[in-house]
C-alpha cells in the first residue's frame, strides 16, 4: 500500500534530528508513498530538503503551546493525509490538537530521551493522540512507557537510518584516507577521532585531558563547527588546553562537513565521548564502516556497544576514557576483526534494505487500525 504522507518540523535548527527526518522522507518517496514535507521557510530543514529530493512547503514557528491559528494550520495539513509524521518533541501538542480534530493517525519519532515524568492532565492528552510512538532504541522505547502516558501496544522500535553506502566494502586505507583529508602525520602514527560540534557537551575537553595522559604516538582528530555559549568560544578554549597539555601537535581540527564518511576511514578508533546522546548516529556511523568504537556510558551508546559491540568507559572519567582507548588499541587483529563485525551487524538495522520494509510495515498497520477504530 502507499499513502499520502505528512511529515512537518517546526524545528529551526540543524542536526541528526532534522536530517534523520529528511532522510526517512526521502526513502518514503523512493517507496512510491506520496510525501508533503513541511518546515519553517528559511529554517536549515527549509534549505536541505530540495537536496533530499523534496519540495518544502512552508510553515511558520510556533510556540510550544501552541495557539488556535497554529492548529488551524496543521488541521489543514492533516486533513489531506493519511498520516502525520513528527519528530520535533515540540511539535507534539499542536500535532496531537490537530490529528484529535481531524481523525489522521499521529506517528511521532522520539528525538529525545525522556527522564523527567510526564504526568499532567495535557500530557495525558497529547500522548493519548499518537497511535504510534517510534523509538531508536529499546531502552528509549522502555524510558518512553515509563515516563509518559503510552501505552506498551502504542510503541515500537525501529533504528535511525544510514544509507546503504555506509555499509559499501570498498574502503580507502587509513594513508590516503589521511591525505585526502589534508591530515598531516608520520604513517606509524595512530588516529582516534571525535565528529560533533565543539560544545563542553560532547566531550572534546575529556579528549584532550586523556591524550595527554596516552604515549605520544596518539593523535586526536576533531571534526566539528565551533559553538560559542556565553560569551565561551568552544574552538579557542579547546586550542588553548591543548597547548596547556602539550599535546597541540598531536591535535588535529577538521570543520564541519556534510560528508563525514571519509573521517572514519582515516580513524584507527573512534570516540563518543558526550556526556549523553539520546542515540548518536555518528556512533551508527563508525560502527557502519567497521572502526572500533570506545563510548561513554551514557544515553543511548550504552545499548549500541551492548553486547561485545564496543568499549564502554565512565562518562566523565578521564582515566577511564584513557583505560578504555588502551583496551581497544591493545586488541588483537582478530578480537577486533570480531568487534567490529559484531558492530556493523548491528548497524546492518539501519541499512535502508532492512529499514524500508519495516516502516512500511508499520505505516500500513497503524494507517489500517486507526481507520478500524
Amino acid at each position: 500500500m502507499t499513502y499520502n504522507l505528512r511529515m512537518i518540523t517546526s524545528s529551526k535548527g540543524w542536526g541528526g534530528l532534522e536530517r534523520n527526518l529528511l532522510v526517512l522522507a526521502q526513502w518514503m518517496a523512493q517507496a512510491g508513498h506520496r510525501v508533503s514535507y513541511a518546515a519553517v521557510e528559511g529554517s536549515p530543514s527549509w534549505h536541505q530538503a530540495p537536496s533530499f529530493g523534496l519540495t518544502p512547503e512552508a510553515i511558520p514557528h510556533h510556540p510550544r503551546r501552541a495557539t488556535v491559528l497554529d492548529v488551524r494550520r496543521w488541521k489543514h495539513m492533516a486533513r489531506e493525509a493519511d498520516l502525520v509524521w513528527i519528530r520535533a518533541p515540540r511539535d507534539l501538542d499542536v500535532a496531537s490538537r490537530a490529528c484529535r480534530q481531524t481523525g489522521t493517525p499521529l506517528l511521532v519519532q522520539q528525538a529525545m530521551q525522556i527522564t523527567k515524568p510526564k504526568t499532567l492532565w495535557w500530557h495525558k492528552r497529547r500522548y493519548r493522540m499518537v497511535d504510534a510512538w517510534v523509538s531508536g532504541l529499546r531502552s528509549l522505547q522502555a524510558e518512553a512507557i515509563e515516563n509518559t502516558p503510552l501505552e506498551a501496544v502504542q510503541t515500537h522500535v525501529l533504528p535511525l537510518p544510514l544509507a546503504s553506502r555506509w555499509f559499501d566494502t570498498t574502503r580507502k586505507d587509513t594513508k590516503t584516507a589521511r591525505r585526502d583529508l589534508g591530515l598531516t602525520m608520520a604513517e606509524d602514527r595512530v588516529l582516534l577521532g571525535t565528529v560533533g560540534r565543539l560544545d563542553p557537551a560532547k566531550g572534546q575537553r575529556l579528549a584532550l585531558r586523556a591524550l595527554a595522559q596516552l604515549p605520544d604516538h596518539i593523535h586526536w582528530l576533531f571534526v566539528g563547527d565551533n559553538t560559542v555559549n556565553n560569551g565561551v568560544d568552544e574552538e579557542t578554549y579547546l586550542k588553548q588546553l591543548a597547548a596547556e597539555a602539550d599535546v597541540s601537535d598531536r591535535v588535529h581540527w577538521l570543520a564541519g562537513r556534510e560528508d563525514v564518511l571519509p573521517v572514519y576511514d582515516a580513524l584507527d578508533a573512534f570516540a563518543m565521548t558526550s556526556q549523553a546522546e539520546t542515540i548518536g548516529t555518528v556512533t551508527l556511523e563508525a560502527m557502519a564502516r567497521r572502526v572500533p568504537v570506545v563510548g561513554s556510558l551514557a544515553g543511548g551508546t550504552v545499548e549500541l556497544l551492548d553486547s561485545g559491540r564496543g568499549i564502554g568507559f565512565e562518562t566523565q572519567n578521564t582515566q577511564d576514557l584513557k583505560r578504555a582507548v588502551l583496551e581497544v588499541l591493545e586488541m588483537d587483529t582478530d578480537a577486533t576483526a570480531h568487534m567490529c563485525k559484531l558492530a556493523q551487524n548491528h548497524a546492518m538495522k539501519s541499512h535502508p534494505n532492512t529499514l524500508v520494509p519495516a516502516w512500511n510495515d508499520l505505516l500500513d498497520q497503524t494507517i489500517r487500525s486507526a481507520r478500524k477504530a
